[in-house]
């Protein structure tokens, strides 16, 4: 128990005081419901959720600042809520925490192995970052969070969790729409190999395990940048320190923004340059054209991003040239027919001109900036 104190206060988490049981049953219920109302593909029974979340213990404690308000510690299976928040707060935020302990696999001495999509190998973590954004983006569904288009470091996206993690959740969301949802959640929940495994497949492994990555390294900067803000907000600094720290953030926000835009642009390519291979006849490809066109209300955007204008034109190009060869094949296979006065290629040729436009009109808009 000492060694547990001594790990909660190096989190900053004291002076805990259990909470009441009416509160506690409070929270079991709403938890247990949202969870098994909003996610029928996972069949979960309310009454499970509900008498394993009720043995949970539950304080209310003392936590920095800068620090969300509630964590789960797994060696003591209990959760932890910052001191002063309203009852509803603290009902959603322990949507969260209770994921958490529903995803923990560990052995008969207590040693975590793995927790949702993360797998724990001696004291290193793989895939940390892709459990907490996915956590969070069941977290957001459960509670009905309502979206947002935010801007955060320069950037702006949208996000179904506009006050945690958002970024990730964005990233998250765009990978969950090419690989599937269900299959996301259920391995979220239930810790098992079934979502990386189709992730690998659909991006390749070498571009899944990038991404993966990738995430690791948003949230670490995350985490920097709430430091360096949360030292020049409470701190007294001289002004040199305080140029120091202002510049670092600076640095950190450009940091953040290049990896995210980096990792949005390999999800964007490693997926459609994949499956582009894949096309056969004229009905997939106008699935294909469908998902890539639906896909720019997900992407997150600076002004300067032209990225993903680009790259639809280009494939639109491409897609236009695979109607032609279609057209002049001898059909051996109606599905295969495409008319050479065919709608789609006068469709391309609309959709191509307007992306150009608004790529004209993006640099336009710099160049007067």
């Amino acid at each position: 128990m000492d060694t547990i104190e001594a790990e909660l206060r190096k989190n900053g988490i004291e002076n805990e005081n259990a909470l009441d049981i009416q509160v506690k049953n409070e929270i079991a219920i709403y938890v247990a419901n949202v969870l098994s109302s909003n996610f029928p593909e996972i069949h979960l029974n309310f009454n499970t959720l509900f008498l394993s979340i009720n043995k949970l213990k539950m304080y209310e404690a003392d936590m920095p600042q800068n620090q969300v308000g509630a964590c789960y510690f797994y060696k003591n299976n209990s959760i932890y809520f910052k001191r002063g928040l309203k009852l509803h707060t603290i009902k959603e935020l322990a949507v969260h925490e209770c994921i958490h302990h529903f995803q923990e696999i560990k052995d008969a001495n207590g040693v975590l192995h793995r927790m949702g999509l993360c797998t724990y190998v001696g004291n290193k973590a793989y895939g940390n970052a892709l459990n907490e954004a996915s956590v969070q983006l069941m977290a957001s569904y459960a509670n009905r969070q309502k979206g947002d288009t935010v801007t955060y470091y320069g950037m702006s996206l949208p996000t179904d969790s506009p006050n945690y993690y958002p970024l990730l959740c964005n990233l998250m969301k765009q990978i969950a729409h090419l690989t599937g949802f269900g299959i996301l959640f259920e391995s979220t929940f239930y810790s098992n190999d079934a979502f990386f495994d189709r992730f690998k497949n659909v991006f390749g492994v070498d571009n899944a395990l990038d991404i993966q990555s990738n995430f690791e390294k948003i949230l670490n900067i995350e985490n920097k940048i709430n430091e360096l803000n949360y030292k020049i907000q409470n701190e007294e600094l001289s002004y040199k320190k305080f140029n120091k720290l202002t510049k670092n953030v600076a640095k950190y926000k450009e940091k953040i923004r290049n990896t995210f835009l980096s990792t949005q642009n390999l999800i964007i390519t490693s997926y459609f340059d994949k499956k582009l291979n894949e096309l056969q006849n004229a009905s997939q490809i106008e699935e294909y054209r469908k998902t890539l066109y639906r896909y720019s209300n997900l992407i997150g955007t600076t002004s300067s991003y032209t990225f993903f204008n680009d790259y639809y034109i280009k494939k639109m190009a491409v897609l236009d040239t695979m109607y032609e060869k279609m057209s002049e094949r001898v059909p051996n296979n109606l599905s295969m027919i495409v008319p050479k006065t065919s709608k789609f290629a006068s469709m391309f040729n609309v959709i191509k001109k307007l992306f150009t436009k608004n790529k004209v009109m993006q640099n336009d808009d710099i160049d007067n900036f």
